[in-house]
C-alpha cells in the first residue's frame, strides 16, 4: 500500500475527520427527551442532552467511530454505505439518566449510498418533565360582547386563526402561520416566523384539555411578521413582531359563553419590530400590554395538540 493511500484511510477512519465533512450520507439523530415512549423522533421544544458520545461500527468490525452532540442534542456520523449498529454511550448521560428507546440502547442501521438515516436516542431524567412538544391550530375564531363580561370585551369582532409548530415540527412553514383581522381597525397581521415559547396550565383551573387530550392547556408563541391596512385603510405593509397566548379549556361557542362555563382565551400584542416598541394591535381584556390577560372567544375553536409524533 502507498503511503499517499495509507494517510487517505487513515484520516477517513479517524473521528476527528468528521469535522468540516460535506454530510451526504450516514446517521444522525438527537439525544433528548419525550414523554410520547412510542414515538421514535424528537422535535424542537424539549430537553436535549449535549455532549453525549454516539459510536457505530460496521457489522464485520472492520470501522468504529464516534460522534457527540451539539448544543441541541444533535450528533452526525458520516460513513460508508454498510451495515452498522450505533451505540449511545450511557456514561457520557447525566447522572440518573436512563435510554428509553431503543431499550438497548442500539440501532441496527444499514447506510444506502446517498442515504442519511435517521436514529434519535430517547432519555428520561430528572430534568425531562412534560417534554413532549406541544402545538396548536385553529380556525374561523372570533370574539364579540357576550353577557355578563367585562367592557373591555365589548367590539366589533376580530378573526383569526392558523398554526403554530405544525405536527410537533418548527420544520414546516418556519414554525407555522398565524392570521389577525382586526375589523374595526381594518388591520391584518400575519405573523410567518413562529417560536413556541412555553406551555402550560392556567392556575387555578384544572390542568390539560380534554379536546384533543393534552397534559397542558395554554401556548404562548413568538415572532416576526407584517401588519397591512386592508378595506381602505392606507397603512403600509409593515414588518412586526409579536406575542401570543391562546388557552384551550373547553369547546367554545356562543352558547357556553352565555351560560358563563369556561371556554378558549387569546391574547395578541403587535409591534414595531426595529426596537422602537410601538403598538400597532393589542387583543388584552384590560387594554394593558405590559400584562397578559387574554381575552374570551365566541365561536371557532382552538385546540393545543401534544405530540402527534405518529403523523
Amino acid at each position: 500500500m502507498s503511503r499517499y493511500l495509507s494517510v487517505l484511510l487513515a484520516l477517513f477512519l479517524a473521528p476527528a475527520a468528521f469535522a468540516g465533512v460535506i454530510y451526504d450520507q450516514g446517521v444522525y439523530g438527537k439525544v433528548g427527551c419525550d414523554d410520547e415512549k412510542e414515538c421514535h423522533y424528537i422535535w424542537a421544544g424539549g430537553v436535549f442532552f449535549p455532549g453525549v458520545t454516539v459510536n457505530i461500527d460496521s457489522m464485520d468490525g472492520s470501522y468504529s467511530a464516534s460522534g457527540v452532540t451539539d448544543g441541541e442534542g444533535v450528533y452526525k456520523l458520516p460513513v460508508a454505505p454498510g451495515d452498522y449498529t450505533v451505540t449511545i454511550d450511557t456514561s457520557t448521560l447525566p447522572a440518573g439518566a436512563v435510554v428509553q428507546y431503543p431499550a438497548s440502547g442500539t440501532y441496527n442501521v444499514t447506510v444506502a449510498a446517498g442515504s442519511k438515516d435517521r436514529r434519535d436516542f430517547i432519555v428520561d431524567d430528572a430534568s425531562c418533565g412534560d417534554t413532549g412538544t406541544c402545538w396548536m391550530t385553529a380556525g374561523g375564531v372570533k370574539f364579540e360582547a357576550i353577557m355578563g363580561t367585562d367592557a373591555a370585551q365589548a367590539g366589533p369582532k376580530d378573526s383569526f386563526g392558523g398554526n403554530v409548530n405544525p405536527s410537533c415540527s418548527p420544520e414546516p412553514g418556519d414554525g407555522g402561520q398565524w392570521n389577525h383581522i382586526a375589523h374595526s381597525q381594518k388591520l391584518h397581521f400575519l405573523g410567518t416566523t413562529i417560536r413556541v415559547v412555553r406551555c402550560g396550565n392556567v392556575t387555578g383551573i384544572d390542568p390539560g384539555s380534554e379536546s384533543p387530550v393534552t397534559p397542558f392547556n395554554f401556548i404562548e408563541f413568538e415572532g416576526e411578521g407584517t401588519l397591512s391596512g386592508i378595506k381602505g385603510n392606507k397603512f403600509p405593509k409593515t414588518d412586526v413582531s409579536f406575542f401570543a397566548r391562546v388557552e384551550d379549556h373547553n369547546e367554545p361557542g356562543n352558547d357556553k359563553a352565555a351560560e358563563g362555563e369556561d371556554v378558549d382565551r387569546y391574547f395578541l400584542h403587535v409591534f414595531e419590530g426595529g426596537g422602537s416598541g410601538t403598538t400597532h394591535l393589542l387583543i388584552d381584556e384590560d387594554g394593558d400590554a405590559g400584562t397578559v390577560d387574554p381575552l374570551t372567544i365566541t365561536g371557532g375553536n382552538l385546540q393545543l395538540h401534544f405530540s402527534s409524533c405518529e403523523n
